[in-house]
């Protein structure tokens, strides 16, 4: 049992320390820690939401300026964090407009993805990768992920049962199911 104390210490000092760094980010400061670890290796932010990427998202692709009906929310919401990568949002909205899922086809999407990644040579972030296998019998991940959005939001509409879930515990063991998605993270939801 203290072993485990222990190891329990260290990491809320972890992530003590972690958040402070995103403090001392925001006041603008030089130095904004001591620790060598966290001066020369990047790590998440103690709260997810407070990271870049995420408030890109909540601001810019959940809360965007449009009203967006409950599908083109969760569309959006899937299509970006397939990608995780804000400059890939924003060439795909330049080079497609606003995103809405009315206007989605897989064959459309994939050409202003290959032009962006011809143009920029990556169109996915790197904080978490999604794993792409060929789950829909493409040879490049981005078209799998698009047919994962096909199949999600046109051809079956699973989207509509995502959308009237009736709690996060419903929400997580209906996007585990889904091909691509599966388990993040090992959680016991008993």
């Amino acid at each position: 049992m203290k072993v485990r104390q222990e190891i329990y210490d260290i990491y809320w000092k972890f992530a003590a320390e972690r958040q402070n760094i995103f403090f001392n980010k925001i006041k603008g400061k030089r130095s904004l820690t001591q620790d060598p670890i966290l001066q020369k290796y990047k790590f998440c932010n103690v709260f997810r939401a407070s990271d870049r990427v995420s408030q890109f998202l909540i601001r810019d692709v959940i809360y965007f300026k449009t009203n967006f009906s409950a599908e083109d929310i969760l569309f959006r919401i899937f299509l970006f964090r397939l990608l995780n990568k804000i400059e890939t949002w924003q060439l795909l909205e330049k080079e497609l407009g606003t995103i809405h899922l009315k206007y989605f086809t897989r064959n459309r999407y994939s050409k202003a993805l290959d032009k962006i990644k011809q143009f920029k040579g990556t169109i996915y972030g790197n904080a978490f990768i999604l794993c792409a296998n060929k789950a829909f019998g493409h040879d490049k991940k981005q078209d799998n992920h698009l047919a994962l959005l096909e199949s999600v939001f046109v051809k079956e509409k699973t989207h509509t049962n995502l959308v009237k879930s009736k709690s996060l515990r419903e929400l997580f063991r209906m996007l585990i199911d889904l091909p691509l998605i599966g388990n993040f993270m090992h959680i016991n939801l008993q």
